[in-house]
């Protein structure tokens, strides 16, 4: 006890900073516990499950590597219809090194309590299952969990690449190994640009090559998985493969759409296309899902007021090549749909509208105004009834026109959804 009264008086800032620091910790657990934060239900007939798995692409070498002689090196996620055992609970909302990723975007992991169980067994009877590939941009595969897990209670199964280095502020594989963000991941594409507008297309049209044969190298392992012993073996019908993707990816999955056969259909949630794919157009059938941007309607000045871009010429360049992009493959797509999201920002198109996301944090920034729960509602009901429609063969009258129970949803040509204000 002496002793102990002695450490007290020598080093009382120590003890403090201990102190206050156990008790922080007690307060996140009692408040991850009494408080915690669920995502939606999902509503389809189905239980989900949830795996992860690595691979190497032994074609392929690793872009980003500090050092050359590398091969590409990729994990992934998948959620999946499952038949889950009797008394299985979900898995951690971010397992293992992707909870490190929420010190950066400000939230406690701890109190999200999403639903996939892992390692469930696949369900039957169906005994293949379609599948859905997806490249997400900056944010984790994980944060898109809510999207996913409703996909797969109807039935999909959807396998969501990690691109190796692209991931704020770190990519996790599967075995726990981590990988710390690269800015040549992004191609700049975080803040407003210092580069000629030219310069910006090529170095993002490179990003955005390297993200599609990701998705390439993808499938080709869930051929592998398909035909192997697994827990998915004989269980993916990879005649009825999707792609979709967020942002930058968005772009990656019609850019593979456009190179590979294998897939029959691709959405593309917010995302600009940098690739000769908007030049070319894509003879397939194609979903684009917008948030609001006022960058594009509004006059350039205005936008350089804001620090969107640094020039007036910059604008006018962006928004010309970005709309006429979207508006060239939504008129030569087999066939084509286009769909603004009011209230939606960037960001809308992940989780984060549904996390306590702290202030300050990058993601609340990057949020429009809808509701988490709508958002997540409106979206994931536009993405099932375009695949169902398109790899299943379905009814999909929300195609079709304008609902009245999705006032947010305005269905128009891209050009129509973006025109320049007057006098821009």
């Amino acid at each position: 006890m002496k002793a102990f009264t002695r450490f007290h008086e020598r080093h009382p800032v120590v003890t403090a900073m201990a102190g206050a620091a156990a008790f922080t910790w007690l307060f996140q657990r009692l408040r991850a516990r009494l408080f915690p934060v669920i995502l939606p239900e999902p509503t389809g007939p189905y239980d989900v499950g949830r795996a992860a798995f690595d691979w190497v692409d032994p074609q392929r070498e690793e872009p980003y590597a500090r050092r050359g002689n590398r091969l590409r090196e990729l994990s992934a996620w998948l959620w999946y219809p499952a038949e889950p055992e009797r008394g299985a609970k979900p898995g951690s909302y971010l397992p293992a090194g992707w909870r490190l990723t929420s010190l950066f975007w400000r939230f406690q992991a701890s109190r999200v309590r999403a639903h996939a169980i892992p390692g469930a067994p696949v369900a039957r009877p169906r005994q293949r299952h379609p599948v859905l590939v997806f490249s997400p941009a900056g944010f984790p595969p994980l944060y898109y969990s809510s999207l996913f897990e409703e996909l797969a209670s109807h039935g999909y199964i959807v396998a969501a690449v990690s691109h190796t280095y692209e991931a704020l502020p770190l990519s996790a594989f599967a075995d726990g190994r981590l990988r710390l963000f690269r800015p040549a991941s992004v191609g700049g594409a975080l803040k407003a640009s210092h580069a000629s507008h030219d310069e910006d297309v090529h170095a993002r049209a490179e990003v955005v090559r390297v993200k599609a044969e990701d998705l390439r190298s993808l499938i080709n392992e869930l051929e592998r998985l398909d035909a192997g012993s697994g827990l998915l073996a004989g269980r993916m019908d990879l005649e009825r493969l999707g792609a979709f993707g967020h942002s930058m990816g968005g772009n990656a999955a019609v850019e593979l759409c456009a190179r590979d056969e294998r897939c029959r259909a691709v959405a593309n949630l917010d995302g600009g296309v940098w690739s000769t794919v908007g030049q070319e157009g894509l003879p397939k059938p194609l979903l684009e899902l917008f948030a609001e941007h006022p960058e594009y309607v509004q006059s350039c000045a205005r936008s350089v007021d804001q620090k969107v871009f640094t020039s007036v010429e910059y604008c006018e360049a962006n928004r010309e090549f970005a709309v006429d992009g979207w508006q060239r493959l939504y008129a030569r797509a087999l066939p084509g749909y286009s769909v603004q999201i009011l209230g939606a920002g960037h960001a809308s198109f992940t989780d984060c509208g549904l996390l306590p996301l702290k202030r300050g944090s990058f993601a609340k920034q990057a949020l429009g105004t809808i509701e988490g729960r709508r958002m997540w509602r409106v979206l994931s009901d536009y993405l099932r009834a375009f695949f169902d429609r398109h790899l299943q063969g379905a009814p999909a009258p929300l195609l079709d026109g304008v609902s009245p129970f999705y006032p947010e949803a305005v269905l128009a040509p891209p050009a129509s959804l973006f025109p320049p204000s007057p006098g821009s």
